[in-house]
């Protein structure tokens, strides 16, 4: 019998038809997408970093803000490139090198909170979408009409003063 591979990610022991292999490891099939997730995610944080601190590639400063930000806050490298995203278009703040990203860990917060917002939003947007306008027609009482009191010229009952 062959031997069992065990998944990386949850221990769990994988048949030769349940593994895939991502960077020389093996892992289970929802280990293995979460794991490509996390490396797009990743690769998108690091080529917005690069695009947005005009860079050709990040610092080790900055490399290990963002691993501490993972390993100390538990944030997502998806929610990292959003909070930098909403810094620099919504807050309008300038992203320096000197200070690498040390915006997320102020703004990781808010930003999500913008993000709820948004989507919100869009469900909202989404419902009205499917609301049929109604028309209602008015009609104008003309009895209403012949009962207002007509406007005053104020110079007239002044007798034509002039200021």
């Amino acid at each position: 019998m062959a031997r069992l591979s065990t998944c990386k990610g949850c221990e769990r022991k994988l048949k030769p038809e349940e593994k895939h292999i991502h960077n020389s490891k093996t892992y289970c099939n929802e280990c293995y997408k979460k794991i490509l997730r996390e490396s797009t995610e990743y690769k998108q944080l690091i080529d917005f970093i690069c695009t947005n601190y005009k860079i050709d590639k990040p610092t080790g400063f900055i490399l290990k803000q963002i691993k501490e930000l993972k390993e100390k806050f538990n944030y997502t490298y998806g929610g990292m490139t959003y909070t930098l995203w909403y810094c620099k278009e919504i807050k309008r703040k300038e992203l320096l090198v000197k200070y690498g990203v040390s915006l997320i860990q102020y703004y990781y917060d808010e930003a999500a909170n913008y993000y709820i917002q948004q989507e919100e939003s869009k469900k909202q947007m989404e419902k009205l979408k499917d609301v049929k306008l109604k028309t209602k027609i008015v009609k104008i009482n003309n009895q209403q009409e012949k009962n207002k009191i007509p406007l005053l010229d104020l110079n007239d009952l002044l007798g034509g003063v002039n200021h």
